[in-house]
């Protein structure tokens, strides 16, 4: 009776270990193929390639793509998500001219259309824990860190969003993030709309790279431009997907 009991037990112990190993190796498998496509994610581009597509009505809304096939063609929502800005910047020195009351914030909102955006924007404290000072995480929403004393209560800083947080349950609100680095590419506009209480801004994605999140540091991207974090690498989660946006119109 005994060595049957250890016969069970023994054939049990092999059976969870067996299961470990291969959740395991699932587990480690699915971050390497994971890593081996991150460099998908790092592309860049100048805006402005095309500006305004046409003055006619029609063609206006079509993506440059379409017009050898026009009557294939489908409306370009993406490319007239906004209109009639009242200040629209163009070239560096416009934007070389601003100052930190043209940005005048808190944000409260930020949205993009494209990859289906639309969030509260929380200012993220620094807190302690354990003795080390660390940023506190957003938690189904959308966080901003200001890089420069001087624009604290502004706009231009640094947005973190999580991707995907099943354990702490904080949300996924930058889960199509990787989604940009796609349009940035086939040279369709990213436009990220951040509103404060008196305005909005309308800022254009340029870039999206990935890095490990060893070599992730916070940098004053300028008065005209802010950063979109999110984590990259599902499930290991050891990478930062960084997009790159430059300020293009206030409203």
């Amino acid at each position: 009776m005994n060595r049957l009991l250890l016969n069970k037990i023994s054939i049990s112990i092999i059976v969870i270990g067996s299961v470990i190993f291969l959740i395991t190796a699932s587990y480690l498998s699915y971050g390497l193929y994971s890593a081996n496509r991150l460099d998908k994610l790092n592309v860049s581009q100048e805006i402005n390639i095309i500006d305004g597509y046409s003055s006619d009505i029609y063609a206006n809304l079509l993506h440059p793509k379409d017009w050898a096939f026009p009557i294939w063609g489908e409306k370009d929502h993406i490319s007239n998500t906004f209109n009639n800005p009242n200040k629209k910047l163009g070239d560096s020195s416009e934007t070389s001219n601003l100052i930190n009351l043209d940005l005048v914030g808190p944000a409260i909102q930020i949205v993009i259309p494209s990859i289906r955006v639309d969030s509260e924007v929380q200012q993220l404290n620094i807190t302690v824990e354990n003795g080390v000072s660390k940023y506190e995480t957003p938690k189904n929403m959308v966080g901003r860190v200001s890089t420069n004393i001087e624009r604290m209560n502004s706009i231009s800083g640094w947005y973190f969003g999580h991707f995907d947080s099943p354990i702490q349950r904080e949300g996924n609100v930058f889960q199509n993030l990787p989604e940009v680095a796609t349009h940035i590419k086939n040279g369709d506009p990213v436009f990220i709309y951040i509103r404060s209480l008196e305005n909005e801004y309308i800022y254009q994605a340029i870039s999206s790279k990935v890095i490990h999140e060893s070599e992730v540091e916070l940098y004053d991207a300028g008065i005209d431009h802010v950063i979109l974090v999110t984590c990259a690498n599902k499930p290991l989660y050891n990478y930062r997907q960084l997009v790159k946006a430059k300020l293009i119109s206030i409203n």
